[in-house]
């Protein structure tokens, strides 16, 4: 660090241990520096960007920026109380980071696993309420759902950012509840997208963002299986949810939605009572689309990523909505079909956790990739070839572990290629993006498979979506520095 930088802040000014970069500071009000001090989180690798930096409790008229040239991040303590708080609450370290990842794991179970189950949905709405409409119809259900849940993200993230997660995650548990309950009197197409593609998708976008900002703040090095562990919630709500409504739904359709809506408000109360933030929010602030969301876009790892996810969502989801479909188009019996995709969530529930803590071991871009090309790899050949209940089932378990490894790796991959302070804004933009391939992905599968029933070539542009995907998210190690840590430790 340069002398004129220590002479800014002589209190105290360190740099990650492995950083070679130089930060120079454009401009300062001397008056008032020594109340200030520049901090490095060694453990959160971070891009290079310009930072606005302000002192509220000062009348300084002069803004603070810091260039960085680092993937650090730097932090700017506003006084002594803010140390103490980085003091007493360190990433990785004590109770209260496991129990948000408590919060993840009930978030995740009412929000993926929620959306896990989709496919059941769907299936069912072919042969009962809305037997009537075209597959292709029905599937928009499904897509808007999804696009709902991924598009939220643009606000959802924000509001983490600047009130804390606590509030988003409580709104969810209110929306997710009231829609589900909404679901059982349902009886008209537009209903069913009201209550379900609408309402309900919003509660589980909450619970998702809200956890998942505030597991960013409290792990660093042991990010990869914080998040793994909290996605494992997905794949058991989806076995959960899915034999609820197996059982229940021959009875009464009524039950089973009511038996589900009783077990998601359970788990989204518990996640909105132990979400907590370990960094301070921000506070309301001026509504800046261009600088919020627009500006990350101009950062080429970003960018790429962001690419890649886009692809691979236009497949992603395909499988998971037409298992039981496609099952039941090879002549297995309903509740056979429906069991598949409890043994899909079995597979997700290994590939969360396991391929969540190897990320923590290796090359984190190099895993997703290679993960997300085996997926595709499943979809393409494998499913292609399925027409036997056992072949079917082998591989919606192989596509459950791969694709749960893809979703566990998401967010993490977010947070290492973004500031702290903006990993819940920053997911919002990634999803606000994806959001336009999950609203498109089922249609296109459903319009493929066309009124005659044939699911061979869905099957194929599954899998060829989600092999571009590993192409281009292989691509973002060429875009990475040289001596850029893969790894959050």
């Amino acid at each position: 660090m340069s002398d004129d930088n220590l002479t800014a802040f002589p209190e105290k000014a360190t740099l990650h241990p492995m950083s070679t970069h130089s930060t120079s500071l454009i401009s300062l009000a001397s008056s008032r520096a020594s109340s200030l001090s520049l901090h490095v989180d060694p453990a959160l690798p971070q891009p290079a960007m310009y930072e606005n930096c302000y002192d509220k409790n000062s009348d300084m008229s002069k803004e603070l920026e810091c260039y960085h040239t680092t993937y650090d991040t730097f932090q700017i303590d506003r006084s002594d109380q803010d140390s103490e708080h980085d003091k007493y609450y360190r990433p990785d370290v004590g109770f209260r980071p496991w129990l948000a990842v408590l919060a993840g794991f009930c978030g995740q179970f009412c929000s993926f696993g929620f959306m896990n189950v989709v496919g059941i949905f769907i299936a069912y709405y072919q042969h009962n309420q809305l037997a009537d409409l075209s597959p292709s119809t029905i599937s928009w259900i499904g897509s808007i759902q999804s696009f709902v849940f991924s598009f939220s993200g643009l606000f959802c993230g924000h509001i983490s950012d600047m009130y804390g997660p606590r509030w988003v995650t409580a709104g969810g548990c209110m929306l997710i509840t009231v829609g589900m309950l909404t679901i059982a009197f349902c009886k008209c197409y537009y209903q069913f997208v009201l209550a379900q593609s609408i309402c309900s998708s919003l509660g589980a976008a909450g619970l998702f963002y809200g956890t998942t900002a505030a597991i960013s703040g409290w792990f660093s090095a042991r990010r990869g299986l914080a998040f793994g562990v909290a996605a494992s919630g997905a794949s058991i709500g989806g076995i959960c949810l899915s034999l609820i409504f197996e059982n229940l739904s021959h009875k009464s359709f009524q039950a089973a939605v009511y038996a589900m809506a009783g077990v998601l408000c359970a788990f989204s109360i518990i996640a909105a009572v132990a979400t907590s933030s370990r960094i301070r929010p921000t506070g309301k602030q001026p509504y800046r689309f261009v600088n919020f969301y627009l500006r990350p876009f101009l950062e080429p790892v970003f960018s790429i990523y962001t690419a890649s996810m886009f692809l691979i969502y236009l497949g992603l989801f395909v499988p998971m909505a037409y298992f039981a479909s496609s099952a039941i188009a090879e002549g297995i019996s309903a509740a056979h079909s429906f069991q598949i995709i409890a043994y899909f969530n079995v597979g997700s529930f290994f590939g969360r956790v396991l391929l969540g803590l190897l990320s923590d071991k290796m090359n984190k871009f190099a895993l997703f990739s290679t993960i997300t090309l085996l997926s595709g790899l499943v979809s393409a050949p494998f499913w292609y070839f399925a027409h036997s209940e056992v072949t079917i089932t082998i591989v919606a378990v192989a596509y459950g572990f791969f694709t749960g490894g893809i979703l566990a790796m998401f967010s993490t991959l977010v947070a290492q290629i973004s500031p702290v302070q903006e990993i819940g804004t920053r997911l919002g933009a990634v999803n606000g993006i994806i959001a336009f391939a999950t609203l498109v992905s089922l249609p296109i599968a459903s319009a493929i498979v066309g009124t005659d029933a044939n699911y061979d070539n869905m099957k194929i542009y599954a899998g060829v979506v989600l092999i571009a995907g590993a192409i281009v998210a292989a691509c973002v190690n060429l875009k990475m520095p040289k001596d850029q840590p893969q790894e959050s430790e």
